[in-house]
């Protein structure tokens, strides 16, 4: 017969395993919390591929934007049309816009005596209103003509209007060029309009943009305006060389 002593050690050794089984096992540990990589979006960016340093002419009262073409009269009306039509066919020079340099040089020809009539008075203008330095006025004004159509992030539209332009330039009558410039000055002005438009919804939206995540990291921008060059030879007729 087992003794007393033996018996209470296996009681005791019983009531540990019975104790160590009712025990449940630990929970295992929480996952990992999930990283969610944070995604920034790009900043928007100026339309036609302008400069971020672009600045829209303001609107006026008017509903029309203060650019080099406001508050002229009919003659100057028709010498920026000549102007525009000039900067197309020197600069216009994919094929689709080959006949612009023909187009202007037959709308130079057959409207020879208006066109001068319209230079001579816009000098007198100037020599009226700046006196003895009214040629350098002069010029600077019409180099900054020459700039406005000259913008090249809009050459394709652009050169898009200017040769539907010239197919009109040139059975123009030159008893009808006054009205004829009234009506195109601003269809050749209709892609600079719809351009501040959007260029001016860009600049909403990265404003928005920087709101929720701060300022861009951009590279140098390039200016908005070419430095002014000398004012070209206006009387000559595009040549296309």
């Amino acid at each position: 017969m087992p003794r007393l002593k033996d018996l209470r050690l296996l009681l005791v050794a019983g009531g540990l395993a019975t104790l160590a089984a009712c025990q449940t096992a630990p929970p295992p540990p929480p996952p990992a919390p999930v990283v969610q990589q944070q995604y920034t979006p790009r900043a928007p960016t100026p339309p036609f591929g302008a400069s971020t340093l672009t600045i829209v002419p303001m609107l006026r009262a008017d509903g029309l934007r203060e650019t080099i073409n406001r508050d002229i009269g009919p003659l100057e009306t028709l010498w920026h049309v000549r102007a525009a039509l000039n900067v197309a066919a020197l600069s216009c020079t994919d094929p689709l816009y080959e006949r612009l340099v023909d187009d202007y040089n037959a709308f130079i020809s057959n409207n020879s005596a208006s066109l001068s009539n319209a230079n001579n008075a816009i000098i007198r203008k100037f020599q009226r209103e700046t006196g003895a330095g009214y040629k350098t006025e002069h010029d600077r004004h019409q180099t900054q003509l020459y700039n406005y159509w000259s913008f090249s992030p809009l050459r394709r539209p652009f050169c898009d209007q200017a040769v539907q332009i010239s197919q009109r330039a040139i059975v123009t009558k030159s008893a009808d060029l006054n009205a004829f410039a009234e009506q195109a000055l601003p269809e050749l002005e209709k892609p600079f309009t719809d351009f501040y438009l959007a260029y001016e919804e860009y600049q909403r939206d990265l404003q928005a943009w920087r709101v929720q995540y701060g300022d861009p990291v951009t590279g140098s921008a390039q200016p908005a305006v070419a430095a002014e060059q000398p004012a070209l030879d206006y009387e000559q007729p595009a040549t296309g060389e």
